[in-house]
């Protein structure tokens, strides 16, 4: 139990700082595409942005649709960036994990 608690808070902190940081810069490019914003929901634009195949399938106008080439590099530069968060999101997550399972195997032993 004592390594368990400071290991899983630390993935849970590490957590919530990508997902605040996700949020502020999904945002910001939210707030930069003005036309976006008048046409798009931003709970609506932020799924878009974040699964856009699965948004595809799903129907309906694309936000990507209606960008000039220089906001869709805009796009793409943060999708970038995302991806590189989504990644420390699912290494803290496998962390969690590896220390429940750790603790579970230790204390059947």
């Amino acid at each position: 139990m004592p390594i368990l608690v400071p290991v899983w808070a630390g993935s849970f902190g590490v957590m919530l700082l990508c997902a605040f940081y996700w949020h502020c810069r999904v945002y910001s490019l939210y707030q930069s595409l003005d036309e976006v914003g008048r046409k798009f929901a931003y709970t609506e634009f932020s799924f878009q942005f974040q699964s856009s195949r699965l948004a595809g399938q799903l129907g309906g106008a694309m936000f990507r649709d209606a960008l000039s080439p220089e906001q869709l590099m805009q796009v793409a530069a943060v999708g970038r960036q995302m991806r590189r968060v989504m990644t420390v999101v699912a290494i803290s997550g496998l962390i969690g994990v590896f220390a429940f399972v750790w603790d579970l195997v230790r204390r059947g032993s």
